[in-house]
């Protein structure tokens, strides 16, 4: 399931995503801070539920979720505000919300609303829809990060965070997914985009080593040599020989 957390208060985001990370559900969480950036999300990733935040800057919830609804009518909003007012609660059910919860929620009460969102959402898919379309998905995810990043510093916190996992989960989910760790991963994306760089006679080793992550050339010969048998050097002398 999609979940977008629309909040202005970041507390509220990371207890909601270290309870599904804890219970392990196979929940995939998007963030927003506002109401115009929840409603640029919500058309970019099209969440299945949403948790939000009634004031916050700029667009307010009850704004943004009337926008959302007229684009995404099927998506499960859930108003989890600070504001015990009797208007915001009727307005909100009365634009199509599943309920109007208080913060601060307890764990138990988050456990219980995340759990009934995932039964909703159950209901909703067809059945052959299965949780590996869900992890699978999780994984692409994370192979994009690499992709798109693999040239700068890249730490298992950033990626694991990209995709709504907590680091120590993703760590195990990936390797479990992929059967590599996702440190061995990182290297052979980068060794690979190396090697194709030797192709080109004007770029040094120096020059290579920085453009795919590695800062320090001598550390990027022995991952280099570790992961192809070869030093970068014989590598290349090899290309020209051939």
């Amino acid at each position: 399931m999609k979940l977008l957390i629309v909040d202005d208060e970041r507390m509220m985001k990371e207890y909601t995503k270290y309870v599904i990370q804890e219970e392990g559900f196979p929940v995939l969480v998007f963030e927003a801070s506002n109401g115009e950036e929840a409603i640029a999300m919500a058309e970019k990733v099209q969440p299945d539920a949403i948790f939000m935040d009634i004031k916050m800057p700029q667009v307010n919830g009850l704004e943004a979720m009337e926008m959302i609804k007229k684009s995404l009518p099927e998506a499960i909003v859930v108003f989890l505000s600070a504001y015990d007012k009797f208007e915001y609660a009727q307005k909100a059910l009365r634009l199509g919300a599943l309920d109007y919860i208080l913060k601060p929620i307890n764990p138990e009460d988050l456990k219980g609303l995340l759990k009934r969102l995932l039964a909703l959402k159950q209901q909703q898919e067809p059945p052959e829809v299965k949780k590996e379309t869900v992890e699978d998905d999780l994984i692409v995810k994370a192979k994009e990060y690499v992709e798109a990043n693999y040239q700068n510093k890249i730490h298992l916190q950033d990626v694991s965070e990209y995709v709504g996992l907590s680091p120590t989960y993703f760590s195990k989910f990936f390797k479990k997914k992929t059967e590599v760790n996702f440190s061995n991963y990182l290297n052979q994306v980068r060794i690979e985009k190396a090697k194709e760089l030797m192709k080109n006679p004007n770029l040094s080793i120096y020059q290579i080593s920085y453009t795919v992550g590695y800062e320090d050339v001598s550390y990027f010969s022995i991952v280099f040599q570790k992961y192809t048998g070869i030093t970068p050097t014989g590598y290349r002398r090899r290309l020209m020989t051939k």
